[in-house]
């Protein structure tokens, strides 16, 4: 659902050259495999026409999937389905509203007549969630909370990122897009001096200069923390993810990388990968194999998923602790085997994200202090970073660590351009620093060398 309408966003497929149904495709769609769900150009050509006749709005295209919109009573009457008004909890206190079937990640809506013809079934989008943590108003600041990080400079320290900054090594001419709530053009970047595209909506979004949540804006300056010569291209497009990596895959320039704060938490011991969320699993793979960098946050407590898929850079968590910056597994963060990739452990590496403080019961990382628009959802803290309009929030989790990785694979793209996404996540995980005390969100213990809780260690840009 349109946020505030009662217009509905689904994604189509169009048959697979492979003649297996993406919805149906038994084994993981990875980039070694998404060719046989590509579709023929004049197949995408017809279910475009065929969708437009019915009377929806196509808009967004890719080679796997088509991404269209229409009332809400189109959609039931079309499809012969019963939507049902629900709401999802995208962040900690924060809540969408969106139409769809009773149970949306597993139901695949049949087309009807022509439609039929051309197409391998329908899902209707489910927002994801945001792995951040804000923190809630305190008065005064709990005691439990500890010293926190400022974007750029000591990110950029604490990363080694500054290092590369003084050999010339900015990851200037890289494009890093980011896909999340948004972009609002803070005076922060401003001042910086940071490049930044105009965003680019996904299907169904609306106002450009706009973040009402705040999260995409704060998450972003930590790109700018690695790699201040980086391009970022905004996405706005948590309302169909599908559509909108596939956007960023198609936007001119098409950016190197691809970074997500975000996920469904659903890989779990004895689930297999929803239906519905077959079409954004060759999205990933789709991009990957056009030789885009994308990296995915793991979660914070949660089993994230695309986090997991065997393609992405998982990201995990690694806590500073002050004074003596010495490094520990988050708390906070997420780690775990994957159900639906055998073999698949989560994360790779880890980027900086705080630890888990306890809070009127509820689990926060208060780590990073971020840019955010005013009055934003994550502009609500006090007294910390003054008024609660003042334009900057106190969060972090696992979707503050994947844009820092990012921001690292931004400066690696810059000095060889030739590497592949394989040979990214190579370079990262064999230069990452060990961390070997801390304990995940999910119970898996830090230990010299590669662990469970977290991969390789920390990303380190030097």
């Amino acid at each position: 659902m349109i946020y505030g309408t009662d217009e509905v966003v689904g994604v189509v497929s169009p048959r697979s050259v492979g003649g297996t149904s993406l919805f149906e495709a038994a084994a993981p769609i990875t980039a070694e495999n998404v060719d046989e769900f590509r579709s023929e150009r004049s197949d995408i050509a017809d279910t475009r026409n065929e969708l437009r006749r019915l009377g929806f709005r196509v808009l967004q295209e890719s080679t796997t999937t088509i991404s269209f919109s229409g009332p809400s009573s189109l959609f039931q009457d079309a499809f012969s389905v019963e939507l049902q008004r629900q709401t999802v909890e995208v962040t900690g206190g924060t809540e969408l509203e969106f139409l769809a079937p009773e149970e949306p990640l597993q139901q695949v809506l049949e087309a009807p007549g022509d439609l039929s013809n051309l197409t391998e079934g329908v899902a209707i989008s489910r927002p994801p969630e945001l792995f951040e943590s804000a923190l809630p108003p305190l008065a005064p600041i709990h005691p439990s909370a500890y010293r926190y990080l400022f974007v750029p400079d000591e990110v950029a320290v604490i990363l080694r990122a500054s290092r590369a900054h003084r050999l010339g090594n900015t990851g200037r001419g890289v494009v890093v897009a980011m896909i999340d709530t948004g972009h609002y053009r803070h005076p922060f970047f401003i001042r910086h001096r940071y490049r930044i595209s105009p965003t680019l909506l996904g299907p169904g979004e609306t106002d450009p200069a706009r973040d009402d949540n705040g999260h995409g804006t704060g998450e972003s300056a930590n790109i700018f923390a690695a790699a201040p010569g980086a391009r970022l291209l905004p996405v706005k497009g948590l309302l169909d993810p599908t559509g909108s990596f596939n956007a960023a895959v198609s936007a001119t320039p098409q950016p190197q990388v691809i970074t997500n704060s975000w996920g469904y938490n659903i890989d779990h011991p004895g689930t297999s990968l929803p239906p519905a969320l077959k079409p954004l699993e060759a999205a990933v793979a789709n991009a990957v194999a056009s030789g885009i960098v994308v990296c995915f946050s793991g979660g914070n407590g949660q089993r994230g998923w695309p986090g997991s898929h065997p393609d992405v850079i998982s990201v995990g968590g690694v806590h500073v602790n002050y004074p003596d910056l010495d490094f520990e597994a988050s708390s906070y963060a997420s780690s775990f085997d994957s159900t639906f990739y055998p073999g698949r452990h989560a994360p790779d590496l880890c980027g900086l994200t705080g630890r888990r403080v306890d809070i009127g019961g509820r689990g926060f990382a208060p780590s990073l202090m971020l840019p955010v628009q005013p009055g934003s959802a994550l502009d609500a803290i006090t007294p910390s970073t003054g008024a609660g309009d003042d334009g900057w929030g106190l969060f972090s989790g696992t979707s503050a660590a994947c844009p820092q990785v990012a921001g690292v694979v931004a400066l690696l793209l810059e000095r060889d351009p030739t590497l592949l996404p394989a040979d990214v996540k190579q370079e990262l995980v064999g230069s990452a620093r060990d961390v070997t005390t801390g304990t995940t969100a999910t119970g898996d213990a830090a230990g010299p060398g590669p662990d469970a809780a977290t991969g390789a260690g920390l990303v380190d840009a030097k």
